[in-house]
């Protein structure tokens, strides 16, 4: 793609990030929202059946959807997103990515969910719910970065309720977050009868604490977890990609590995 192509699709402040896969392609703010490594885990994590209705909760610039449209081709997948600017740039994407017969994306707030998608519309919810409540960690200076980071918005409590509303009965929902806050997700799915089935931790390396977990679980399951193994991105701190990673990265058949890691 030139550059003049390439302008056509951009607006002041943003640049087009390639993904790696087959020529696609994400739009993202120079300075604001970026996509991390936390959705491409979530984008390995799920395994929808092609029938499955999926919709992404809070998909940002959409890379979470362009990821499982090529991963399964035949999936039909919805995204919303409350953030005016990254919706805008995930409708571009789609359109740059030829994937408007597959990918909507719908701009809304979550607490209002009754009145922009479905009851259980969907056999299969991703989310990765903002990590930190208000009263933690440093805040960014930059509006996208704290909207997605912060609990600004909606809580988890809020995001949960939604993922209830939506989710079809035996529907599954798939999450990423803070490993620190896992006692919290974990009793708020329960509280909404989701019920979790797989569990993975994610550490830096091996002997540093988990930072991040991935969370599966099922509308009105019967109890019953599964501990998968933990999962480490490097093999020592500072070190290569672990084994894992590195079979995960081959599952997304992401070419560019490392440059998508940082």
């Amino acid at each position: 793609m030139d550059q003049r192509t390439t302008d056509l699709w951009l607006h002041a402040g943003e640049s087009l990030d390639d993904l790696g896969i087959s020529g696609l392609k994400v739009i993202r703010s120079v300075t604001g929202f970026r996509h991390s490594m936390d959705a491409l885990l979530l984008a390995q994590w799920v395994a929808p059946r092609s029938t499955d209705r999926v919709l992404d909760l809070g998909c940002g610039n959409g890379v979470i959807a362009f990821l499982l449209a090529h991963r399964h081709p035949d999936l039909r997948i919805a995204g919303l997103e409350v953030q005016p600017t990254l919706a805008d740039r995930a409708r571009r994407g789609v359109q740059l990515n030829g994937l408007q017969s597959r990918i909507e994306i719908v701009e809304g707030d979550l607490r209002q969910i009754k009145g922009l998608l479905p009851a259980a519309g969907f056999e299969m919810v991703l989310c990765n719910p903002p990590y930190r409540e208000l009263a933690s960690g440093r805040i960014s200076p930059n509006p996208e970065i704290r909207q997605a980071k912060h609990e600004l918005t909606t809580t988890l409590e809020e995001a949960i309720a939604a993922i209830r509303y939506l989710l079809a009965p035996k529907g599954r929902t798939c999450l990423i977050y803070h490993a620190s806050r896992l006692v919290h997700l974990l009793s708020s799915l329960k509280a909404r009868r989701l019920e979790p089935k797989r569990l993975r931790l994610v550490h830096s390396y091996p002997g540093a604490e988990a930072e991040l977990s991935l969370v599966e679980a099922r509308r009105d399951g019967r109890s019953g977890l599964q501990i998968l193994a933990p999962l480490f991105v490097y093999q020592a701190r500072g070190g290569p990609l672990s084994p894992g990673m590195e079979a995960i990265y081959r599952g997304l058949t992401l070419s560019e590995i490392r440059s998508t890691v940082a």
